[in-house]
C-alpha cells in the first residue's frame, strides 16, 4: 500500500472515529506518515554535458556513422541517454556547464 493510500484511509477513519482518537490519527498523519526526500548515494559517474561536450559527440558521430550510442557515450565519458539527447537535439530545456 502507498503512502498516499494510507493516508486517505487514515483520514477515512479519523472522521469516523470519536473526536480524541480521530485527532491523534490526525497528528499521526500530519507529522509521521510523509515520503522523505532521497538521497543520492552514489557519486556521479558521467561528465557533465556542456556546449563543446555536445558538439564533440555530434562530430564523432558523424565521423564514426557506424558507432553505436554506447560506444559513443563510452568514448566521451557520459550516458547514452545523453548521447540519444544530443543526437537528437533533445536539450532545448537543459543548462549547460561553461
Amino acid at each position: 500500500m502507498s503512502i498516499i493510500t494510507a493516508r486517505q484511509k487514515l483520514l477515512e477513519l479519523a472522521d469516523k472515529a470519536p473526536t480524541e482518537i480521530g485527532v491523534e490519527i490526525l497528528d499521526i498523519i500530519e507529522n509521521e506518515m510523509f515520503r522523505a526526500s532521497p538521497v543520492r548515494k552514489a557519486p556521479r559517474q558521467s561528465n557533465p554535458l556542456t556546449e563543446g561536450l555536445r558538439r564533440r559527440i555530434k562530430r564523432y558521430a558523424h565521423e564514426h556513422p557506424d558507432a553505436t550510442f554506447h560506444e559513443i557515450a563510452t568514448e566521451h565519458g557520459v550516458s547514452i541517454g545523453r548521447v540519444s539527447e544530443t543526437l537528437n537535439n533533445i536539450y532545448r530545456n537543459r543548462e549547460f556547464t561553461q
